[in-house]
């Protein structure tokens, strides 16, 4: 077999340049929500189709799974799987590119068009050498990453990581004000668990100047935010990361009338999945006893959200070190761990692997908004960057990888 090199992938990358650009614009100027990025799929299926890659339809509603089988592969070779997320997020863009999105309230402002774009690109660079790959390359073409129930747990559930079963799984997600290319990892819990809470108070509403004729659930709700603080505040290890916020309270409609009830919502995120199950026990003891102290009924969901993401150690280093052969040490960081989700999660909790970050560009290099920012865009220079990376860990993985 060929000994290829780091250089011989980035090179492959950068001769797909234009083509990269041009894909990643045109997801970018039509953006899909999750589960209905049936145009995206199709370009999707198009692309792999393109390149003599098996495709596989129809999992998780709009997902693709493209499946290359190497020409070296042997009995109970390695099969490893690149994932690329598909949907955009209801947000109206603000960016004026020459290609912004056509689909008003719609906007790539997390880089899935640019996740996207870089796994096919990877099946670009593999397919050219699919005869000295000597395993199985997946790539996942995700639906969903946004909304629950996550589009990686129905992926998995039709099947994804099966016929062949993958070994091991890689992503990666673009970072807003890091360097274009830069790419950084993190070993273990790298984001949280994220739960979404819906708690609906029910008083009896009446005129503000008789209170004492109502029972009021505004009072309730101020009392249980207070309440609900106290779960991270005073239950938690000051040394162990957790966050409870309450981000929505809906209720009233006059300064002289005390309505029927109010509606909260907020968000529990959690590394440590013990302590998240018991932080429902104690949600649910807090909603409770502060209604009943105050004479209102409620209701209360709970909706769970995605597990912790952990990445494994071997994984994480045998990537990081794919990287600094690739791209140098210099452009390698240690990331720091965040309180956001990814249902990437969900991949992690099945088979080894890791997730890490792509620089998207600072703002000197024109990169002006956060993720979900309607002024969210990336450098394009990452495209070829970020498709070769994830084609030669990959590579590596089949050649090198844990048995």
């Amino acid at each position: 077999m060929p000994n290829l090199t780091p250089s011989d992938f980035l090179a492959a990358a950068m001769r797909r340049n234009q083509r990269l650009v041009e894909i990643r614009r045109t997801l970018h100027s039509n953006p899909e929500l999750a589960f209905e990025e049936y145009e995206t799929s199709a370009l999707a299926q198009s692309v792999l189709g393109e390149l003599g890659i098996e495709t596989l339809t129809g999992i998780a509603k709009t997902g693709v799974v493209g499946v290359l089988r190497g020409g070296a592969a042997t009995d109970g070779s390695r099969c490893v799987a690149l994932r690329g997320d598909m949907d955009a997020l209801p947000i109206h863009e603000e960016t004026g590119l020459p290609f912004a999105s056509r689909n008003p309230g719609k906007m790539h402002a997390c880089g899935h068009d640019s996740h996207t774009t870089m796994a096919l690109g990877a099946a670009m660079i593999l397919s050219e050498i699919r005869d000295q790959l000597p395993g199985t390359v997946k790539f996942l073409l995700q639906p969903s990453e946004e909304k629950l129930p996550g589009g990686a747990s129905v992926m998995i559930a039709d099947g994804a990581l099966a016929n062949p079963p993958v070994d091991a799984i890689f992503g990666q997600h673009v970072a807003p004000m890091a360097p274009a290319g830069a790419v950084g990892f993190f070993p273990g819990n790298m984001m949280a668990s994220a739960d979404e809470l819906y708690i609906t108070i029910r008083g009896r509403g009446g005129h503000a100047a008789m209170p004492q004729l109502s029972v009021d659930p505004i009072i309730t709700a101020c009392e249980l935010v207070t309440s609900l603080q106290k779960i991270v505040s005073r239950n938690v290890d000051p040394f162990q990361p957790a966050v409870l916020t309450i981000a929505k309270i809906e209720g009233g409609s006059a300064t002289n009338i005390i309505p029927d009830e109010v509606k909260i919502e907020g968000t529990l995120r959690a590394m440590n999945e013990e302590w998240r199950r018991s932080a429902h026990t104690m949600i649910e003891n807090s909603v409770k006893g502060v209604c009943l102290t105050n004479g209102t009924e409620y209701d209360l969901e709970i909706r769970l959200g995605y597990p912790a993401l952990n990445n494994d150690p071997w994984a994480t280093a045998f990537a990081q070190e794919s990287a600094r052969q690739m791209l140098g040490q210099q452009a390698v960081f240690d990331a720091p761990p965040m309180m956001g989700a990814e249902d990437f999660a969900y991949y992690l909790e099945k088979v080894p692997g890791t997730f890490w970050w792509i620089g998207a560009g600072t703002r000197e290099q024109g990169c002006m908004g956060g993720l979900h920012n309607p002024k969210f865009t990336i450098h394009e220079s990452i495209l070829p960057i970020g498709s070769a990376l994830m084609a030669w860990v990959a590579y590596r993985y089949l050649v090198e990888g844990k048995n």
